[in-house]
């Protein structure tokens, strides 16, 4: 019967290893939600984005890139989050 020895530097490897794996695994849960959020308040259009403002008790909407935000700008979006 053959016998494998880990050595103890092995060990650590192991455990280092593990951790980094755990990292990797659950470090998108830690900062998808923020950008999850940010991603439902952006619309294709300019009117779905407006309509948005108008449930947020805000009005217009700017354009972020490619799509629409609600309200008239970043600023006051955020403040209408924040008292919805």
């Amino acid at each position: 019967m053959i016998r494998h020895h880990t050595s103890p530097l092995q060990q650590p490897y192991k455990w280092t290893l593990l951790a980094a794996l755990a990292a990797v695994a659950f470090a998108p849960l830690l900062v998808a939600a923020p950008a999850a959020a940010h991603m439902k308040g952006m619309f294709k259009t300019k009117q779905e984005a407006e309509q948005r403002a108008a449930e947020l008790k805000c009005k217009g909407a700017f354009a972020m890139g490619t799509l629409w935000m609600p309200c008239a700008n970043e600023q006051v979006l955020h403040k209408a989050l924040q008292n919805e």
